[in-house]
């Protein structure tokens, strides 16, 4: 999923599995090797079996592949939905994503000078965002997909100059050259604290879009 992302941006920490995890693993593998080779019967029992057994092997595989690592800062690139769901960024079929933006889990933006197509900002898919950007984007429901972005996007006072985008991630925008120390105090506030102060600015910009429409 991070492959495409500067490696300036990425940390090398994250939960491998351990020693412990992987015996545990091993000994239901092997487990369930031996009720197959006990259950299967009939003239399709080879087959099962192998095709069982390769479904383990790859199994272990995964469990021992080195994890991605974590992003330090968000990515500023846009991307297609087939690039979104063939990278690996979500876990979810076009037809889901477009279903996701619907419901405000995820947004998208029509590229400058088209009328079709659309284009996922890539910085809402990084940790903690997906968990974080609902109720936000709920709030900005109805508005074109350029405001919401440039919402997410554009420096705030309200938060020292860092963006929306940055002050819920909690990281700065890999285009950023350096973090000021109140700017870094905001970054380090729990994710509840930061979410609170994006809905309000959000529930501030929609009120003021209102005012301009009524």
């Amino acid at each position: 999923m991070t492959a495409h992302l500067h490696h300036d941006t990425l940390a090398p920490e994250r939960r491998e599995w351990t020693d412990n995890d992987l015996r545990v693993v091993e000994q239901f593998s092997q487990l369930v090797s031996a009720q197959l080779h006990l259950l299967a019967q009939g003239p399709e029992r080879e087959r099962l079996i192998d095709l069982a057994m390769r479904a383990l092997d790859a199994a272990r595989a995964s469990l021992r592949a080195t994890p991605p690592p974590i992003p330090l800062q968000l990515p500023v690139l846009k991307l297609k939905v087939s690039d979104v769901i063939g990278q690996g960024w979500v876990a979810l079929s076009q037809a889901s994503l477009y279903r996701a933006v619907e419901s405000q889990r995820f947004y998208c933006v029509t590229p400058k000078g088209r009328s079709i197509g659309k284009e996922f900002p890539a910085w809402q898919f990084i940790e903690p965002v997906p968990e974080l950007i609902a109720p936000v984007l709920a709030v900005l429901a109805g508005q074109p997909g350029s405001d919401i972005h440039a919402f997410w996007v554009s420096g705030a006072d309200e938060f020292n100059e860092l963006s929306p985008a940055e002050m819920l991630a909690g990281k700065s925008f890999e285009t950023r050259a350096e973090v000021h120390p109140s700017q870094q105090t905001l970054l380090d506030l729990p994710a509840s604290e930061r979410l609170r102060k994006v809905l309000a600015a959000a529930q501030w910009q929609h009120r003021g879009m209102a005012d301009i429409i009524g």
